[in-house]
């Protein structure tokens, strides 16, 4: 049976939208981020899945306290398990960048925790070594 990455823990993210039409604009944005599994809209709702490092569990921590700031939802929850039962793991999605944008159209170098928390997006120009 195969383990989790080292460090790699599975994310839900519950949130609301304040209208169905944002809710499908933000699951669209950030379907191609390198760490998404699953992103859908459900009416207001946004339901994703998500895998990350422990050095990048910021953004969902930040998502979970802001949601409004971070992605204009209404409300968020957001739930970590270092155990799923399937799949116990997933490689970040790298696709080729496109200009100096992430997928999600964030441009790294104008992101305040750019260089301290944050080593930018693996899929943009401004990924930094971990």
């Amino acid at each position: 049976m195969a383990e989790p990455l080292s460090g790699q823990k599975c994310y839900l993210l519950l949130g609301e939208a304040p209208t169905e039409a944002a809710a499908e604009k933000i699951a669209e944005v950030f379907s191609g981020c390198p760490y998404v599994y699953f992103l859908s809209a459900f009416g207001r709702m946004v339901v994703g899945v998500f895998y990350l490092r422990d050095e990048r569990a910021w953004w969902l921590q930040a998502v979970a306290e802001s949601p409004e700031i971070t992605l204009g939802l209404v409300r968020a929850a957001v739930y970590v398990t270092d155990r799923p039962a399937f799949p116990l793991r997933m490689e970040p999605r790298l696709s080729p960048a496109e200009g100096d944008r992430a997928p999600c159209g964030a441009y790294c170098p104008e992101c305040p925790r750019y260089k301290k928390e944050c080593k930018g997006c693996p899929a943009s120009p401004f990924r930094l070594p971990e």
